[in-house]
């Protein structure tokens, strides 16, 4: 008896097994009729245990799936196991016509197809009168160039808003999509009816030439729908009798709705002939509407002096373009001047009337020779694309005097070396003017009296050279230590030595010029490139350079003092050296005894 029951249980059992394991697939539509642009409401239920999830890769042919939900439910009834499994989902039509939603698989289970009929808006309708919600989009140009920036617009009209509304970007392949500022609203009359207008702006840029479709922004939205009462709320009779006002304010039940229907609204497809770049329009290829370059110093107004830096600042202001499609301006190298570029800057400017970029770049100058000094030209080619024709927009060149620093000496130019084969006579004289001849008859007794005044001063000098031979130095007077203190150059060397162990370029710098003019008073230009020139070791100019450009090298950047000094400590002897100091440049009259 115990063995049959079991044996009940048993076949109980494996036939449940069996029903659950079976799954069936079925398919409800809330409307077999639409107008084209709303919204199909599609429900894919199945009862039994299924092998695999759904695909509904087969709907995208004929339908955009806008939303997908899941739910599930387990039941015991009688003993029986029952298992519900519901996927809600939300269709878009893409075309007018009688449309197939097509079998769903669901591993080797496959639901039965559904027909549907889409019907062009108001046609089941007694009237025509004026669409509620519609969109339209447009295009600056249909016919822009490769990495022409060109503005694309979507525009949302409508009379009554919508309770709900989602607007996608646009698609497209071959080009970059960008929104631009924020949404625009403004009043708008159609057909003479007032609308209101939501406009939202993309940047979009080609990237190849050819042909590039633009798929239109889909637009859905929640419409008021006051005929729709099977979709009220239930207590809505209740509410109305009461006056209106004992529901007032709740919060809305779970899983109720409120009256309306949804909507998909798009504009058309745009296409774009993307045109390539003209043949010989140079590089870099910059196609725009308008381009500027200002040139800034800093001060506003410079003062070239050697050793004093300068920073001028060039900006790039260009309309129908993006900042990354802006050029580099590079400088170059300048003859008696170290050049240190900062790290350029650029941004797109979205707030006014067209979108626009700049791009500036700021570089310290520091003259290292006194002198002349010219600026070249900076040249800019671009592409008008209103215009259609190359265009170039030049920062003209710029000659300057540069200042000698304070306290140098200026070094008088040499004049030309005589030939050892030729003599002094016979050395061609440059043409006279005309005038000079009779300039020099009218000066009478000015050039004896000149010529009496240089043989006097001649004679004082030789007096002067000879009484100093005869007298004793002051160094010898003292034994030498007058000449020592004078010239000590350890505390210059201590102060170099602090400065780049605290890893302050600044004050390494100050530091190294001030030892550079006790070792060297008569250094003409005592700058850290004189310094390098006067100590003639190649090496060492490198070291030099990188102090100046950790002091004019963007907040941040390491600077490594500890490496310099071990670079500078052979160079900065502790005194003189015999040839500069003690060397006398006139030999002795009378040799020493």
């Amino acid at each position: 008896m115990r063995f049959a029951r079991v044996a009940m249980v048993l076949v109980v059992l494996g036939s449940t097994a069996l029903g659950v394991a079976a799954a069936e697939l079925r398919v409800q539509l809330d409307r077999q009729r639409i107008d084209f642009g709303e919204v199909l409401e599609m429900r894919l239920s199945a009862e039994g245990e299924l092998e695999e999830e759904p695909d509904f890769a087969p709907l995208n042919q004929d339908f955009d799936i806008l939303g997908r939900g899941q739910s599930q439910v387990t039941s015991i009834v009688n003993g029986k196991i029952s298992h519900t499994r519901e996927w809600n989902l939300r269709l878009s039509p893409k075309r007018v016509g009688r449309l197939t939603i097509p079998p769903i698989p669901a591993g080797q289970d496959r639901s039965p197809a559904v027909t549907v009929e889409v019907v062009e808006p108001g046609a089941g309708d007694s009237g025509d009168g004026p669409k509620p919600l519609f969109v339209e989009a447009e295009v600056e140009t249909a016919t822009p160039y490769v990495q022409q920036a060109v503005e694309y617009r979507v525009k949302v009209y409508y009379r009554q808003p919508p309770q709900r509304a989602v607007l996608s970007p646009p698609q497209l392949d071959g080009a970059t999509v960008q929104t631009l500022g924020e949404d625009r609203g403004y009043d708008e009359y159609r057909e003479g009816l007032l609308y209101r207008v939501i406009e939202r702006r993309y940047r979009v840029t080609p990237q190849r030439s050819g042909q590039i479709l633009i798929q239109s922004p889909r637009l859905e939205a929640m419409l008021e729908d006051p005929n729709a009462a099977a979709r009220q709320d239930p207590f809505a009779d209740l509410d109305q009798a009461f006056g209106g006002r004992i529901f007032q304010g709740f919060p809305a039940m779970p899983g109720v709705t409120h009256p309306g229907r949804r909507v998909v609204e798009r504009a058309r497809d745009l296409e774009l002939q993307v045109r390539p770049q003209p043949a010989g329009s140079g590089s870099p290829w910059l196609p725009a509407t308008s381009i500027q370059i200002s040139d800034e110093w800093t001060p506003s107004r410079p003062r070239f002096r050697v050793g004093e830096p300068l920073t001028r600042t060039l900006t790039i202001t260009a309309e129908g373009t993006t900042a990354a499609q802006l050029p580099t301006l590079e400088l170059g190298a300048l003859d008696g001047v170290q050049v240190y570029p900062d790290q350029p800057r650029g941004e797109d400017l979205a707030d006014g009337p067209t979108p626009s970029a700049i791009k500036s770049l700021k570089v310290a100058l520091v003259p290292t020779r006194a002198g002349t000094l010219t600026l070249p030209e900076i040249r800019l080619p671009w592409w008008d694309t209103q215009a259609d024709q190359a265009r170039v927009v030049v920062v003209p060149a710029r000659t300057v005097e540069v200042e000698p620093a304070p306290g140098a000496i200026q070094a008088r130019p040499e004049p030309d070396p005589i030939p050892l084969d030729e003599p002094p006579a016979a050395r061609p004289l440059p043409p006279e003017p005309a005038s000079a001849a009779g300039d020099r008859a009218s000066l009478g007794l000015w050039p004896w009296l000149a010529l009496l005044l240089g043989v006097g001063w001649g004679l004082t000098v030789l007096w002067w050279f000879r009484e100093r031979r005869r007298s004793p130095r002051p160094s010898e007077a003292v034994g030498g230590a007058y000449m020592g203190q004078s010239r000590s150059l350890a505390p210059a060397r201590r102060a170099v030595e602090d400065a780049c162990l605290a890893n302050d370029p600044r004050a390494a710098r100050a530091a190294l010029i001030g030892w550079a003019r006790k070792r060297w008073p008569d250094l003409s230009a005592p700058g850290l490139e004189a310094l390098g020139l006067r100590i003639g070791d190649t090496d060492l100019q490198g070291t030099l350079r990188s102090i100046d450009r950790a002091i004019y090298a963007p907040p941040g950047e390491p600077w490594d003092g500890a490496a310099v000094w071990s670079q500078l400590a052979r160079h900065l002897v502790e005194s003189p050296s015999d040839t500069d100091l003690d060397e006398d440049p006139i030999p002795d009259l009378y040799p020493k005894v």
